[in-house]
């Protein structure tokens, strides 16, 4: 029974470790990705948005979803506002037409939104409507934002928080001595 509970604290250790080497990896390379956009090398700050995706997609660990509004979902650039992305409010035209009559108007969705022009609008008329738009520079992808403030994300939200968990470094009485 004591080689059991043994055999499962070293997996567990072992599964800790590879996530925080895992996680570090991460860091690194999202840095280096955002580093590499700063100075205008596109090509290679998608390339280390792409490996720090896979690092957490094999060590099945997730990433924040602060840090994947931050990449682009198709060549994984960090989204520089600015730098390497161009960002536009677009408001969406109020239609009230009925289904059947935009059924009549367009057979599929897919030529509707090849179709859809995004109009530029003002801070003034900023409402519950307006979406953020950020156009990737390198594959033109585009991300649109609702900008509702009253949304937020569930892992963001404080009922999402099980436990809170504070790491304290240990005092010099603590530390055992070698």
């Amino acid at each position: 029974m004591s080689q059991n509970n043994n055999s499962n604290n070293n997996k567990c250790k072992r599964k800790i470790l590879t996530q925080r080497h895992a996680c570090s990896r991460m860091n690194f390379l999202y840095q280096a990705a955002n580093l590499m956009a700063h100075s205008n090398n596109n090509t290679l700050a998608a390339y280390y948005g792409k490996l720090c995706r896979n690092v957490g997609t094999k060590s099945l660990m997730h990433m924040s979803p602060a840090l994947k509004r931050t990449l682009c979902k198709r060549c994984s650039l960090p989204l520089l506002p600015g730098v390497n992305t161009t960002l536009q409010l677009d408001k969406k035209p109020e239609e009230e037409t009925s289904l059947d009559e935009e059924k009549e108007k367009t057979p599929n969705k897919r030529s509707r939104r090849r179709k859809a022009k995004s109009k530029s609008v003002g801070a003034a008329s900023v409402d519950e409507q307006t979406k953020l738009e950020l156009e990737c520079s390198l594959c033109q992808a585009k991300r649109r934002f609702q900008l509702n403030t009253n949304n937020e994300c569930w892992v963001e939200s404080a009922a999402a928080i099980v436990q809170t968990i504070t790491v304290s470094k240990p005092s010099a009485e603590e530390r055992p001595e070698l």
